[in-house]
């Protein structure tokens, strides 16, 4: 049975928050998805950084760079809207010290310390912006918090790109490197993107959809991302790998 939803679209901002005229369990809720939402950013613009300190294609850096500036400039969107709230940009991040150990942040931290190379970059940015427009688009659009919504809209209007970039740039790897080299990062690659959307059914994600933060749940959204790739994938004679059925999903 559908959850219930108790808040419509925008229909909250800091001052209702702040006044206390909303159950303080809502500002406790969305006070760690904003926090979640903020790192992600962050740890995606760090990886872009590091993939132009490094970057060799000259076609690929004005992209890259773009990416970049839009990645930093939405972090500081999202953790505005926690001061907003009281919560610091350290406090957001010291409170998701134990979530970064977790799955679900596996891709963005690897990008933002790891990933290596032009077929990296771009499997990064296939993991990583393809999935953020998916849950941006799919859940903080409608956002009941009024801020969330509208920082939601100016990211899927400047990283709409992103996507693009992600699906035209797996075809010209394929060309590039090879169909059996992109195969390898995707096994490598598409654990991390599944499991960048958490984990099912938790109680913090009831919460997020009863409060309206959220309208849909992880596993119907990681699902969603896995028809788009499939067809991507077939279009271009890739193997999309195939996963354990639950989370954390790893290769099956």
């Amino acid at each position: 049975m559908p959850v219930r939803r108790e808040f419509p679209p925008r229909s909250l901002n800091a001052e209702a928050l702040n006044e206390g005229r909303v159950d303080p369990q809502y500002t406790r809720v969305l006070i760690r998805l904003l926090a979640a939402h903020a790192m992600a950013e962050k740890l995606t613009a760090l990886g872009y950084q590091r993939a132009l300190a490094a970057l060799d294609n000259p076609d690929l850096r004005p992209i890259v760079e773009k990416n970049f500036q839009e990645e930093k400039k939405h972090a500081r969107l999202i953790y505005h809207a926690l001061q907003e709230l009281g919560i610091s940009q350290q406090a957001a991040d010291r409170s998701m010290i134990m979530v970064l150990k977790a799955p679900s942040f596996d891709a963005p931290s690897y990008f933002a310390s790891k990933a290596e190379g032009e077929l990296d970059l771009l499997m990064a940015s296939l993991s990583l912006d393809t999935t953020g427009l998916i849950m941006i688009g799919e859940n903080y659009k409608e956002s009941s918090y009024t801020p969330h919504a509208r920082a939601a809209e100016i990211i899927l209007d400047e990283e709409a790109d992103h996507e693009i970039f992600a699906s035209r740039q797996l075809g010209d790897a394929v060309e590039k490197f090879g169909a059996k080299s992109v195969n390898t990062a995707l096994r490598r690659w598409i654990p991390r993107a599944v499991n960048f959307f958490g984990p099912p059914g938790t109680g913090f994600t009831y919460d997020c959809l009863r409060y309206g933060l959220k309208s849909r749940d992880n596993e119907e959204l990681a699902e969603l991302y896995l028809t788009m790739l499939s067809r991507r994938c077939d279009q271009l004679g890739l193997e999309l790998p195939v996963l354990t059925a639950t989370y954390p999903h790893t290769l099956a």
